[in-house]
């Protein structure tokens, strides 16, 4: 597995471009469809899936064209199937934007679940909190957390369908997952687990409810 990491659109998300050589998946393609779909025929890598960690317009606003370029099957959470058809909830009527274009998942993903690509192997761990529907996707040794949790912190819980609660239950579910993980977030800088069970105020919080 050889990870490209792009940072798009003007909240700086992370789109990762996970590939085997071969195959590729676009995990939160929030921006620049352009950018993204060259970086992998530069790689001569065919896009098979985009997958969302959530449905917030930041990680989304890619995806159509992606699609439209590739044919690529769209993967989701259950949990954000209104927010990928609601321009308020997805938050990009707030961009005073016209061309809101509703999403429907090909693959929704509940509770936990586990795709193929080429030779890489992908599982989905729902992480309510940050949205209802906010999942963490695990290959081999690397975790992408999307917006559930962050290097030192988490994903905030005060927009629509965020709750601190659930958000404390989720990273305690990842805290308690065996092992370590290379940790890839939504957002700015990568950590590790182990890093993060030691580090992080927000996992020693959920550890003592």
């Amino acid at each position: 597995m050889k990870i490209e990491t792009l940072v798009v659109g003007f909240i700086n998300t992370n789109c990762y471009l996970v590939h085997d050589g071969k195959v590729a998946v676009v995990i939160d393609p929030g921006a620049n469809a352009e950018l993204i779909i060259g970086k992998a025929e530069e790689l001569g890598v065919e896009i098979k899936h985009i997958f969302l960690t959530h449905a917030h317009f930041d990680h989304v606003l890619a995806v159509d064209d992606i699609i439209k370029k590739t044919g690529a099957k769209l993967v989701a959470n259950v949990g954000e199937r209104a927010r990928m058809r609601d321009a308020e909830l997805s938050g990009q009527t707030a961009l005073r934007r016209r061309d809101f274009i509703p999403l429907y998942a090909d693959i929704e993903i509940v509770g936990s679940g586990a795709i193929d690509a080429g030779e890489m192997h992908f599982e989905f761990i729902t992480t309510p909190g940050h949205t209802e529907g906010s999942m963490c996707i695990i290959c081999e040794d690397t975790m992408f957390s999307g917006d559930t949790l962050f290097a030192g912190t988490c994903g905030r819980c005060d927009l629509a369908g965020g709750d601190y609660e659930e958000m404390l239950r989720s990273l305690k579910k990842l805290y308690e997952l065996p092992g370590d993980y290379r940790v890839l977030p939504g957002h700015e800088q990568a950590t590790t687990l182990s890093h993060e069970r030691v580090y992080n105020p927000y996992m020693a919080e959920a550890m003592r409810q």
